[in-house]
């Protein structure tokens, strides 16, 4: 275990690999654990890492720290503390990749790129007993679908006051606009059945057409976890959205499904 500071404050952290730098940020339900196979399959070509938002796995839980601005401004903390060579490319999922494109938009300078999975594009495509439940009845009300030892292990060290308030906050915000004027290529990673948070759909259906630097990926099988239930998919097209000279074949959902299998 590693462990950083702000002022009294600890961030819990881990680290992997040599290379290019990737810091990965957790969601609503776990913590740093789910990304380790991510970190693995990257480790070769980028030394990675994770660490926990305050209030979820080993991070300090104080009630002034749970909301967007803090996030923000901790990712900023933690590659200042360490002293990670920018830019860097952050990866995001759910809550994590709210706070990692306000980051990108805040601080456009310190972004190499910006992978997000799952991020929720308004209140309406939230899971809405993130608002007001405890972690570990979610995870088992969405079933084995959403069932992994890397979630289910940490589950238990998140403060549900964290969870419930940042998805308020969340809850309450459009994020489209963002997504859309983000200034750093971004890959946008949806499961096509997750339910915790909905892929684009309707009036957000243009989303998933890749423009303007921006690129979209759905996974046809996956639930929320794509990361740890198509591991080898999600990590090659990681690995080919940071290295790949043609981000255009990002694009099709077959390309992947040939390439893997």
């Amino acid at each position: 275990m590693s462990i950083t500071t702000v002022g009294s404050h600890l961030i819990h952290y881990e680290v992997l690999g040599r290379g290019e730098p990737l810091v990965f940020i957790h969601g609503w339900l776990g913590s740093w654990r789910y990304w380790w196979p991510s970190m693995q399959a990257l480790s070769s070509r980028h030394r990675s890492f994770a660490f926990d938002l305050w209030g979820f796995g080993d991070s300090s839980k104080d009630l002034d720290r749970y909301s967007l601005t803090a996030y923000v401004e901790m990712i900023d903390q933690f590659i200042n503390q360490l002293g990670i060579m920018k830019p860097v490319t952050l990866v995001g999922h759910a809550l994590g990749a709210v706070a990692a494109l306000r980051y990108t938009n805040k601080y456009p300078e310190s972004i190499e790129k910006l992978a997000l999975v799952a991020p929720p594009l308004e209140g309406s495509y939230l899971e809405p007993r993130l608002l007001d439940s405890d972690p570990n009845t979610i995870l088992k009300t969405l079933g084995k679908a959403n069932s992994y030892q890397e979630v289910d292990a940490e589950i238990r060290k998140t403060d549900q006051t964290a969870m419930n308030t940042l998805a308020a906050q969340v809850a309450e915000i459009k994020l489209v606009s963002e997504l859309i004027n983000c200034p750093r290529p971004t890959l946008i990673v949806f499961g096509d059945q997750d339910t915790v948070v909905k892929p684009p759909s309707g009036d957000f259906s243009q989303l998933r057409n890749s423009t303007n630097n921006r690129y979209y990926v759905g996974l046809d099988t996956c639930n929320h976890f794509p990361m740890l239930q198509e591991k080898a998919v999600f990590n090659r097209l990681l690995m080919d959205f940071l290295h790949s000279e043609n981000l255009d074949e990002l694009v099709p959902k077959e390309y992947w499904q040939r390439r893997v299998r």
